[in-house]
Parts: C-alpha cells; sequence; structure tokens
C-alpha cells in the first residue's frame, strides 16, 4: 500500500523531537509553577526545566537554544507580566529566558571540556554536580534573582532568599532528571527482570507515604531514602531514576502544602530543611546507583577477561592454558574418561595454496562439528594451531570409537567452497583410556604418539594407543 504522507527528513525529525522536548519543558516548568509552590511568594521548589534543557543540548547540542529560550518565554511570561509596563516586562521576561538557555549551554560546555565520558562511576557524582550544577547554577541564579530586583519584581532584601531557592531547586531539577536520562541511555533499560520489582517499590513508597502524612508520623518519610537504595541493586537506573523522582516530588508536594516532617515556623525554614534533606536524599541515590553500575561493569569486564584468557577466539573452544586445569581436575574425580587428539590433514598446504583465510574458515567448521557431536560434560579445545584436544567423560569403551568416527567422517564429507573451489578436508585422530590408570596428562601424550601414529599409516583414520 502506497504511503499517504511522505517520509520525514532527517532535519524535521530533529525538528519534530526538539518541539516534543520543548513542549515537555514547558509542561514540567508548568508543574512546577502549579504543584510546587509556596504562596504568597509564589517560590519554586523543585524547576525540571533546568534538567531537561541540560538534556536537550546533550541530545542536540546548539539547535536546542532556540527551543530552550522559546519554552523559557512561554513560562516566565505571564508571572512577569505588569500592569502599565508591557515593554519593561518583556524585557525581564526575555533577559530571564536567556539566562535560562545560557546556564545549560556553560553546563555543557564544562561537562564536555572537564567531564568528556559523562557520569560512568560513583567518583564522578562530585563533578559533575559542580560542572553542571554549582558553578553555572549559582551564576544564573544571581542573575535571575537580580533582574527581579532590577524589574521591581521583588525587594533588594529578598535577594538572597530567593538565590538559594533557584540554586536548590535547579540543581534538584538537574540531578532527577539527568539520573532517569542516563538510565534511559543504558541497553536494557526497560526490561524488567521481575514484576515485583516495580509493583512492590511503589506499594511501598505509596504505604510510607500515606501512613506518614494520614497517620500523622511524618518520620517515615525518612524511610524512603534507605528503601530506594535496596532498590539500586533490584531494578534498572532508568526504574531507578523514576521511582526516586517520584519520591522525591512527593516530599516536596507534601511540604508545599503544609503536611510532613519539615513545617516549622517560617517558610525559610521550611524550605531549606527539606530541600537539603531531598537534594541529599537524591544524590545519595544517585550515587549508589553509579556505583551498581560501575560494579556490574567490573564484574562484565572481569568475566570478559577470564573468557578471553580461557576460550580460543577462532574457534570458540578452550585454548591449552584452560584446558590442561580441567584435565588435571579428572584425576581426583575418579570418573573414567578418554583423551583424543584431532589433528587437520595437511593444513599446511590449506594456508598456502588457498590462503590463511580459507584455513581459518576449515578450523571454524572443525571446531563447530565437534562442538555439535559432544557431549554438554565433555571437555573440548583448540591446543596448537590444527591441533584439537578431546576429554570423552563417562563414556562407555563402545561409544568412544563412533563418537570420533562421526567427527571424522562427518568433516571428510563435507564440500567447503573457498574462491571459486570446492576444498575437501581429512581429519586423524589419536586417543587414549583412562582404563590403563594413568593420569590426564600421560594420556594426553598417549594420544599424541597414537595420532603420530594415524599420521604414519596415511592419514584420515583413528588410532587406539596401545600400551
Amino acid at each position: 500500500m502506497n504511503r499517504l504522507l511522505p517520509p520525514l527528513s532527517r532535519a524535521s525529525r530533529t525538528r519534530f523531537a526538539l518541539a516534543l522536548a520543548c513542549l515537555c519543558y514547558c509542561l514540567s516548568g508548568w508543574l512546577g509553577q502549579t504543584l510546587f509552590s509556596l504562596q504568597p511568594a509564589n517560590i519554586t521548589l523543585i524547576w525540571l526545566p533546568s534538567g531537561i534543557a541540560l538534556i536537550m543540548l546533550l541530545n542536540w547540542g546548539g539547535k536546542a537554544l532556540a527551543w530552550i529560550f522559546l519554552g523559557s518565554v512561554l513560562l516566565n511570561l505571564d508571572g512577569m507580566m505588569m500592569e502599565g509596563a508591557l515593554l519593561a516586562s518583556l524585557l525581564h521576561t526575555a533577559i530571564a529566558a536567556l539566562i535560562d538557555t545560557l546556564a545549560p549551554a556553560f553546563a555543557l560546555h564544562l561537562l564536555q571540556r572537564f567531564l568528556p565520558l559523562g557520569t560512568c562511576n560513583a567518583s564522578d557524582l562530585i563533578k559533575f554536580v559542580l560542572l553542571a550544577g554549582v558553578v553555572p547554577i549559582l551564576l544564573s541564579s544571581v542573575l535571575l534573582a537580580w533582574n527581579l530586583v532590577l524589574g521591581h519584581y521583588i525587594p533588594a532584601s529578598a535577594l538572597p532568599g530567593m538565590v538559594k531557592m533557584f540554586f536548590l531547586a535547579d540543581i534538584l531539577g538537574i540531578v532527577l532528571m539527568y539520573q532517569i536520562y542516563i538510565g534511559w541511555l543504558e541497553p536494557y533499560s526497560l526490561r524488567v527482570v521481575q514484576l515485583r520489582h516495580i509493583i512492590l517499590p511503589l506499594a511501598g513508597l505509596s504505604l510510607f507515604a500515606m501512613l506518614g502524612l494520614g497517620l500523622q508520623c511524618g518520620w517515615l518519610l525518612y524511610l524512603m531514602p534507605p528503601l530506594l537504595i535496596v532498590l539500586a541493586f533490584e531494578v534498572s537506573r532508568f526504574y531507578l531514576g523514576i521511582l526516586s523522582s517520584l519520591a522525591m516530588l512527593f516530599i516536596i508536594l507534601a511540604t508545599a502544602h503544609g503536611l510532613g516532617p519539615f513545617i516549622h515556623l517560617t517558610q525559610e525554614e521550611t524550605n531549606t530543611e527539606m530541600m537539603a534533606f531531598v537534594l541529599s536524599s537524591a544524590l545519595t541515590i544517585f550515587g549508589v546507583s553509579l556505583q551498581r553500575a560501575q560494579l556490574h561493569r567490573t564484574e562484565q569486564d572481569k568475566q570478559t577477561a577470564e573468557k578471553e584468557a580461557s576460550y580460543d577466539p577462532l574457534s570458540g573452544l578452550l585454548n591449552r592454558r584452560a584446558f590442561m586445569p580441567k584435565l588435571a581436575q579428572l584425576d581426583h574425580q575418579g570418573s573414567r574418561y578418554c583423551v583424543a587428539m584431532l589433528d587437520i590433514d595437511n593444513f599446511k598446504s590449506i594456508n598456502d595454496k588457498h590462503s590463511h583465510r580459507v584455513g581459518d574458515r576449515v578450523i571454524q567448521i572443525l571446531a563447530q562439528i565437534i562442538h555439535n557431536r559432544c557431549r554438554s560434560q565433555d571437555i573440548t579445545a583448540r591446543i596448537g594451531g590444527e591441533e584439537f584436544a578431546l576429554v570423552l567423560i563417562d563414556i562407555s569403551p563402545s561409544e568412544i570409537h563412533p563418537l570420533l568416527e562421526e567427527i571424522r567422517s562427518t568433516l571428510a564429507n563435507m564440500s567447503i567452497v573457498a574462491e571459486q573451489q570446492t576444498l575437501y578436508c581429512t581429519l586423524s585422530i589419536g586417543w587414549a583410556d583412562s582404563a590403563s590408570g594413568h593420569d590426564g596428562e600421560t594420556l594426553l601424550h598417549h594420544a599424541d604418539l597414537a595420532l603420530y601414529q594415524a599420521k604414519a599409516a596415511g592419514k584420515n583414520r583413528i588410532v587406539k594407543f596401545a600400551d
């Protein structure tokens, strides 16, 4: 079926994404102005647009500046309009929007210069807060508050308190939104290992909130951060960021409506204590999530390093270094087993005639045959260039030769296309049985001697070592 509309160009998709981000910027600002403000001063206790602006710049760079400016104008215009002073109101609104735009741009510049890899571990958290929060936000908070004084929106005596509220609200917005953003960037960020890891936290946080406020047990709100720290080891960073943000927003909302454990005689004391608790809690949870991610990466790197040290990269089988200890362990287990040595016939001529790439392909094919024919308890390894070793564990004597023959015949009957030519390869095998009473290393030597006998007898055959 023909499309009704032509596909959007890359530039159009970028503009659409920026417009959607600008809408989120405005909606989050409206949410803060509506739900998280204290009357009559109308102080916004959290400013999520500061975090969204930084995320927009991280994604789209300078293309986001105009959209951030537009969003800030729309959010500030209504509150900054003064009767009979239209031009002055528009001027101070534009100044506030310009400050809101330049602050995250300055933060992005500092992050790109001093923290180019982002927040990879817990030790980066302090640097991130300084670069993206303290330095640019302190500067913008002073400028925003001074703009309000110059426009006669607030008296000069209110300047320090306004700077403090701007500073705390913007930093909190950055921390909450940024941790959700970097959680979203992680692979499988939406994966839920167990549904209870999402349902139980939501139910638990909601229960603490209702009991804390409904039964006048505000101290229960102090239990939210420890619960979230425990969750840091159960859910992805994306879900943790959302749950953490919801919990912190609830505490702010409750305080803004005169509920919770942070209410004091003066509004300034209430705001300061609540914001200090929320910001410290958010930073602690963020730091724990970073530490958990670092531990996870370290464990993955360790597993990768162990795998690279133990496995042959071309065949995917064990290498000699990992094979020999496993062989030695069998001497203490009392299991019956046999050791086989396999060698591709005329392998040097294959490399010389058809190239090393074709030789590598032959090795990979034989490794796949061995993997398919052997059982889960068997040990398979590539211990040399074209030499392979097998340890067949708990296998009856009557089953050994048929299994090795199946491997030999499968390779011998397989046609391998090599640069417009059809190539056939054969395999020589020697093996020794643990029934002789020898240890694993000796059996490997005996299997190697039997392999030489197979080569001397004409190749493409199986020989058992005879004492």
